[in-house]
């Protein structure tokens, strides 16, 4: 298991991939049965458009506030040396 702040997931349990990151479904490590999907975006990737990543983390949290049904919740933001990893609500659709 790859732990992300409170929250854990397992290589295996891929949902997708892009051409900057890849989404895990994961879960809270304190309640098991709380699914959330954590998206890994390499910072080697990053390298020209830091700024875009910083505008979606910006705008992730802005609609985040609105509480609406239709709008993916951001939970968490975290960094590590080689990843930036941003939790977030998992819609299963």
């Amino acid at each position: 298991m790859e732990i992300v702040g409170d929250y854990e997931y397992n290589n295996k349990d891929l949902i997708g991939h892009g051409a900057f990151a890849v989404v895990f479904k994961g879960r809270h490590r304190k309640k098991s049965n709380f699914p959330v999907a954590i998206k890994s975006i390499t910072k080697k990737s990053l390298a020209k458009s830091q700024n875009l990543l910083g505008k979606e983390i910006k705008i992730l949290k802005e609609l985040t506030e609105l509480h609406h049904e239709n709008v993916v919740a951001l939970l968490d933001c975290k960094e590590s040396q080689h990843n930036v990893y941003l939790v977030m609500e998992l819609c299963i659709g």
